[in-house]
């Protein structure tokens, strides 16, 4: 057949009605945009360009500029689809024709190409801000939208309409030309860069010229958004070398800790102001954080919404796809283009790609604005652990476990909620869609299926609440355990000396007994949950169609029955959500003091402090005097009276605890204290606390990491430690709470001489000491006896001993004693000796960790490779035998489900009213029938099983990690932080039994039915195996790269998370010193530090994530597509094994949740892995 651009026919030549008269003259006419448009930005494009770039220089080139940005790649992408179309149109309409008519299809190829070469051309303009250029693009679519409007004209005087493909497209065409030459108009408009005398100037953004932001996901352009394109280069250099915190660089502003912080405050301030006239009504934290983040959240149901809408595609395009049609016409029309097989395999594949981009980006808005939410929470909540009395801590209303829950759990299920919110309300469309179409399908058996669901969803529900109430019962055990564990951890050093480790352990072994009875219930439940999930749409279908093979008098075709089971795949996943749904410096008057508990500890106070002077508090142990430091503080609930604080002291004050607290941080770090380093003053100080003999001794000396613990130090090291930290403060008030009492004599002696009696008051400092030492009393400018909650005498030594000569009496006979103690240690000069064996105890400590990671943040960054190991050992941890019931129920349980759905295929195309007995009737629907009931008995069998299975092995392993951990030698706990050993027991134990079994039993499902599905197309679809290789190979090195990078990320997500909790419990432990220092601004803004870098490493892993759906899903249905094309789709004759060849490829293109499976698994390995070791 000989190929002309309009045809053989003479007549096609014809122009003597006019040249626009003439259809091949005005395709050839919309030639000409085209062709000017290529032959203008090719040269640019390929002949070095980037001459003109951008003034402010940046480390990437993705940054935006020009107005309607995301609008133009919407119309663009939308102009490329109209295109696909039209060429597919030409060509059929061409192949119906004698001659090759090159004029129906070859405009549509070239306008594919101009169009894509435009938005190439666009961004390469965008990217090197050189707006002159775009004018090429506003020539081009004003020529575009002209010759289109002419082809419009033409048809429309030919007498077609819309009913007619060509007209629709070309209509189509019209207004996206017309909207693209609109946007262009607008940034003429906003930037005048031509046709105005002054241009726009634009800065890029601001996180864009800081370096270290390398989170991009904000600023790329429409296409990189959606498919995570500039994650490439991280995701490829990971398999060169491990990614770090420098790799992944800082948040954007817009993201940070601080930024969405202020957003919530003030939204929560709002709500406070509306309530203000209202004192019964309490402001809504729900609402803040709707004001604060509903924008997104809106934003992402949208996403949801649409992909719910196109995901009923699928069940459309199988229906038409099993039917066949014959078409003869030389034009056609829209309705016979739609019916088309392989447009609809195309549609299919479009719309599967569509729904997939918009379902990622839903989950991405959901997890950016969940991170944001927990960062916000979390700087919440630390603004409130800074404000708590130290009774709220002291008395056990408030602890570590019940700290590191809200960090560690309760803030990540609120993210988790936020992440199902759009699922929630996109529910109910799923449901009344799939309900409508089954109808359409079926007629008014499809309700009897319905009735089903809506008879069955009152229990969902019922289960659900149950679950709730259940999940929150666990919690509330888990608090408990955790806050014994945490006493036990604390005071493990005189557990071990009384030998009382398994006393104490059978206490938490109780707790975690009330806990897992709790857990059997939550377990009960979830496997009910599952199983419900998975029974509901089996049962609905058998409803279903046994109604319609006997109260319809029509056959069931393959095509009505086929579409109807991929509905009832679609409702799964609503049906599944809706089962998985908080002058004196200072002065005291008239001042009662409690610990919370409503009595007073400290009564009758009416003291003053001396300015620049040294007031000495002393009494009898359990008198006071600390309390009176903390009441001063502020530490303690004042039932009445007042602290007077003059302004310039209330926040000027260097505070030394009589327990010591140390950072996790080095020795240099500790004494600073946040303070600007002084080199003269940081070695006055050391030498006035004796601490340059123990820093020499050191490995690093000042520089070493001596943990939240003091773990490298002995007790009279952390001590001196803490006091050089006050006296390197510049502060104007200093309080000291016996510093002394870690300390022997002479070491007391040259503290007392050379920090206190010189250093400090030669700075004219004013100094409040808490001591036993009554020798040093002569010292002291101005003293407070205390006794029994209250002053017993106030004033100078010399107003005591006129005043009170019993008490003067008594003082003098305790510092003669005290003083003939001194004199003996003198005598024996032992100071040398106590350094001496001091250093060899250091140095032979020292040998002992020479093997072990003596620097802390080693361990933290050491890289793991995947824990096959582990995930066998929980597997086992189970049992063998439920572990072989599990395996063998699953197995059955999906050869059981394929069976039904070939069942099915078999009825479908063998069984006809027409020609069969109702015998065969009876025989199809009781055979489908006892299937779909050994179905829905399976998955009950396999829901309990692993729920059960998963009961035990967390039962098991939190009995060999308590006794593994409380039976270990005293040196692990020297050498281990406290949130570390805590997050094994909160975090981590919470993951093994709440999510891993879930996880589990869904990872499973897919797998199987990834695999049973790739069985099933290969045996109705031989040549499918033809695609599977490059599917497989594709598949491996998406793998391949994905697998190193998320492991790296999710190893970073680990590693800078527990320094976060770490942050929380030293902050909890060291509140008073830190309030006393009035450091808080300090702290927050370390832990804003702590959290953001927790978050970008999170939201990095999320990123990776959606990279590899993006590819993988996409992959899937490219090779989908074909496969139905080299298989020439659904034959005749057999048409219910090529409906179920289609169906299942439908399912496994539907299913995300192998990929996402896996990774939620390999996450979880990782907690599992640290308990187990």
């Amino acid at each position: 057949m000989s190929l002309s651009f309009c045809g053989n026919n003479i007549s096609s030549y014809n122009i003597y009605d006019g040249v626009l008269q003439n259809p091949c003259f005005v395709d050839a006419l919309n030639l000409v945009p085209h062709v000017f448009l290529l032959f203008i930005t090719f040269p640019i494009l390929f002949i070095g360009w980037g001459s003109q770039s951008s003034k402010v220089q940046i480390h990437h080139n993705t940054w935006l500029h020009f107005p309607g940005h995301n609008l133009r790649w919407i119309l663009t992408f939308a102009l490329l689809f109209v295109h696909v179309c039209e060429i597919a149109e030409g060509i059929v309409s061409d192949s119906r024709r004698e001659s090759r008519h090159l004029h129906l299809f070859m405009p549509a190829v070239m306008g594919f190409v101009a169009t894509t070469t435009s938005i190439v051309y666009y961004h390469n303009i965008e990217t090197s801000n050189f707006p002159k250029l775009l004018l090429a693009l506003f020539l081009y679519w004003v020529m575009a939208f002209i010759t289109k409007t002419i082809k419009l004209v033409k048809y429309w005087q030919s007498g077609w309409g819309v009913s007619d493909l060509r007209f629709c497209i070309t209509g189509i065409m019209v207004i996206l030309n017309g909207l693209l030459m609109a946007v262009e108009i607008n940034v003429i408009r906003v930037r005048r860069y031509v046709f105005f005398m002054n241009p726009q100037k634009v800065k890029p953004p601001e996180d864009l010229q800081d370096l270290g932001v390398r989170f991009l996901q904000p600023f790329v352009n429409l296409l990189s958004k959606a498919t995570y394109w500039w994650m490439n280069t991280l995701i490829i250099s990971a398999h060169k070398k491990p990614i770090d915190l420098k790799a992944i660089g800082k948040l954007p502003i817009a993201m940070r800790a601080v930024t969405n912080y202020v957003c919530l405050k003030e939204a929560y301030e709002e709500q406070k102001k509306k309530v203000a006239d209202y004192p019964n009504r309490t402001p809504s934290i729900w609402l803040a954080m709707y004001r604060a983040f509903g924008r997104p959240i809106l934003l992402s149901s949208t996403f949801r919404y649409l992909a719910d809408l196109l995901g009923f595609a699928g069940p459309l395009c199988i229906s038409g796809i099993v039917q066949t049609h014959a078409f003869t016409s030389e034009t056609l029309s829209s309705k016979e283009f739609l019916e088309n097989s392989y447009v609809l395999a195309v549609l299919l594949f479009l719309a599967l790609i569509l729904q997939r981009t918009f379902l990622q980006a839903s989950y991405y808005v959901t997890i950016e604005t969940g991170i944001n939410l927990r960062g916000a929470l979390l700087a919440m909540i630390y603004n409130k652990i800074l404000r708590l009395s130290t009774s709220n801590l002291s008395m056990g209303e408030m602890t570590l476990g019940q700290i590191n829950n809200l960090v560690a759990i309760e803030t990540n299920q609120l993210m988790w909620f936020l992440f199902l919110c759009p699922n929630l309300w996109a529910m109910p469309v799923q449901i009344i869609m799939g309900v409508i179409l089954l109808y359409n399908l079926l007629g008014s058996s499809a309700l009897v299926g319905a009735a089903v669901i809506v008879l069955l969803a009152p229990i969902q529900y019922f289960i659900a609440t149950k679950l709730a109430e259940a999940q929150k019962s666990t919690l509330d055990y888990s608090t408990e355990r955790l806050k014994k564990t945490n006493e036990i951890l604390k005071g493990i050093k005189l557990l071990k000396l009384y030998a009382w480790e398994h006393i104490f352990c059978k206490s938490v072994e109780e707790t975690r007994m009330k806990e897992l009875s709790s857990l059997k219930t939550f377990a009960l439940y979830t496997s009910l949950s599952i199983f419900m999930n998975a029974a509901i749409p089996i049962a609905a279908v058998l409803a279903t169609f046994v109604t319609h093979a006997y109260a319809s008098g029509n056959n069931l075709k393959p095509a009505e029955a086929f579409a109807s089971l991929s509905l009832f795949h679609i409702l799964v996943t609503p049906l599944f959500l809706l089962s998985t749904v908080v002058r004196f410096a200072v002065k005291v008057t008239n001042g009662y003091f409690s610990w919370g508990s409503g009595l007073a500890t400290l009564s009758n106070i009416d003291i003053r402090i001396p300015t620049g002077q040294l007031t000495m508090v002393v009494g009898q142990v359990g008198c006071g005097k600390s309390s009176l430091l903390l009441a001063i503080l502020g530490e303690m609930q004042t039932l009445e009276g007042k602290v007077h604080w003059s302004n310039r002291n209330r926040y000027s004050v260097a505070y030394a605890a009589q327990k010591p607290w140390l950072l996790n941080a080095t020795v240099e770090e500790n004494i600073t204290f946040g303070s600007p380093f002084n080199k003269q003053r940081y070695k006055a100080v050391t030498d006035a606390c004796s601490l340059q003999p123990d820093i020499d001794l050191l490995p690093f000396g000042d520089q070493t990491e001596i943990g939240e613990r003091g773990i490298n130090l002995s007790g009279g090291q952390r001590q001196r430690i803490c006091v050089a930290r006050a006296l390197y403060q510049n502060t104007n008030i200093v309080l000291l709470d016996d510093p002394f009492s870690a300390l022997d004599i002479h070491l007391s002696d040259h503290l007392m001489q050379e920090g206190i009696l010189k250093f400090l008051q030669d700075d004219k400092r004013t100094l409040v000491l808490v001591t036993h030492k009554l020798q040093y009393l002569t010292h002291a400018d101005w003293i407070i006896a205390m006794k029994d909650g209250t002053v017993l005498r106030e004033g100078t030594l010399k107003d005591i001993q006129t005043k009170d000569v019993e008490l003067y009496e008594h003082w003098k006979t305790l510092m003669n004693r005290q003083d003939q103690e001194l004199e003996k240690v003198i005598r024996k000069t032992l100071r040398r000796a106590m350094y001496s064996r001091e250093a060899k105890f250091l140095c032979a400590e020292e040998e002992e960790e020479e093997d072990e990671d003596d620097n802390m943040s080693t361990v933290m960054r050491l890289r793991t490779k995947m824990p096959w190991r582990t995930c066998w050992r929980y597997l086992t941890s189970g049992g063998f035998f439920l572990l072989f019931l599990m395996i063998f129920s699953k197995l059955l349980k999906h050869s059981v489900i394929v069976a039904i759905d070939y069942w099915l295929a078999t009825w479908t195309s063998e069984y006809s009213i027409n020609n069969t007995g109702k015998a065969d009737q009876t025989y199809y629907v009781a055979g489908f029938s006892i299937l779909c009931g050994a179905g829905i008995f399976l998955c009950l069998v396999t829901s309990l099983t692993v729920e059960w299975m998963g009961l035990t092995a967390a039962k098991n392993l939190h009995h060999n990690l308590l006794n593994k951990i409380i039976l270990g030698p005293i040196r692990f706990f020297d050498t281990t932080p406290l949130g570390l050993i805590l997050n094994r027991f909160s975090a981590d134990t919470n993951i093994i039994d709440q999510h891993i079994p879930p996880t589990l039993e869904s990872l499973t499902r897919s797998t199987l039915l990834c695999l049973s599905a790739i069985g099933m197309i290969s045996y109705a679809t031989p040549v499918f195996l033809v695609a599977l290789v490059p599917l497989g190979v594709a598949f491996y090195f998406i793998q391949k790269y994905f697998r190193v990078a998320s492991k790296d990320l999710q190893e970073l997500d680990d590693t800078t998370q527990l320094p976060l909790l770490c942050h929380f419990s030293e902050t909890a432990e060291g509140l008073t010193t830190i309030r006393a220092f009035r450091h808080e601004t300090r702290f927050k803004q370390r832990m804003l530090e702590l959290t953001d870098t927790n978050n970008i490493a999170y939201l990095f892993l999320s990123a990776a994530n959606r990279w590899l759906e993006v590819r993988t899903v996409r992959s899937s249905h490219d090779f989908e597509m074909e496969a139905q094309q080299k298989g020439g789709l659904v034959q005749r004759g057999s048409q219910g094994k090529g409906a179920l060849s289609v169906l299942f490829f439908f399912c496994v293109c539907e299913e995300d949740w192998p990929r996402a499976n896996i990774c939620c698994q390999s996450s979880s390995l990782f907690s599992l892995e640290e308990d187990c070791h």
